[in-house]
């Protein structure tokens, strides 16, 4: 495993979801994340901390967080900084000590950053037509692979032509991600923008149309019977505190 702290070594993301009720009062949850998990983060000089609801095909109410880390040891030594941080510790306390479920479960999953797409890209803000602030559409998805070496052979597939694509055809590329740690692996997920669904299916349409696309997909070992097993997908909204809008 790769875990070189250079400046090009691509980063790591830790991708949590969390599922909640509407009996469980979920706006708790979101109150003390933009209140207390970002600002304690933020004193640590993480900054790069996406936000989501579900639109579809995602189970709402829920929240989706997306935390960037430079490394692995950047990651431990922020949960082990969180921990000891006393004002959000107090703040855990009171969202976790009640007699109240502030949440049902949550998973985590850990992901290493593509060599083509080392870090995150936080977009830049969007407006609407009357140049007032807006919000993106993104959409997340997971490739699951038969094995790891066809999951090695999708990456590289993204590395070499793919991810170029996707900028060309007019996708906000937000980050790409092999899940090192969590379920259903091999895998990969990535997650892009757009302004809004038309945006979106316009991009894809130009996407799967494109000569350079069609080009690759044909290659041994990049087809999508070798290289994806199943793909899981949902669309996502920024919450207002999220740093990707």
């Amino acid at each position: 495993m790769n875990t070189s702290t250079g400046a090009d070594a691509p980063h790591y993301y830790e991708l949590r979801n969390y599922e909640t009720r509407n009996d469980l009062q979920p706006a708790r949850l979101l109150e003390f994340t933009q209140k207390h998990l970002l600002p304690a983060l933020a004193r640590q000089g993480i900054t790069s901390v996406g936000a989501f609801r579900g639109q579809t095909g995602w189970t709402a109410p829920g929240m989706l967080l997306l935390i960037e880390y430079k490394s692995l040891a950047e990651m431990q030594s922020a949960h082990e900084k969180l921990a000891a941080d006393k004002d959000y510790a107090q703040a855990l306390q009171a969202l976790e000590g009640g007699g109240e479920l502030p949440y049902v479960r949550y998973e985590t999953s850990v992901l290493r950053a593509f060599a083509g797409h080392p870090s995150m890209t936080i977009p830049k803000p969007l407006t609407d037509k009357d140049d007032k602030p807006a919000l993106r559409l993104f959409e997340l998805r997971t490739y699951e692979s038969r094995t790891t070496v066809s999951l090695k052979n999708k990456i590289e597939m993204f590395n070499q032509e793919e991810i170029k694509i996707f900028s060309d055809s007019g996708f906000t590329n937000v980050f790409f991600g092999e899940t090192i740690a969590g379920t259903r692996m091999p895998s990969l997920t990535y997650l892009v923008g757009f302004e809004n669904m038309e945006a979106r299916d316009k991009a894809w349409a130009k996407f799967v149309s494109s000569p350079e696309f069609n080009r690759i997909k044909v290659k041994p070992g990049w087809t999508d019977p070798e290289a994806v097993s199943n793909i899981h997908g949902a669309f996502l909204r920024p919450l207002p505190f999220s740093a990707i809008r």
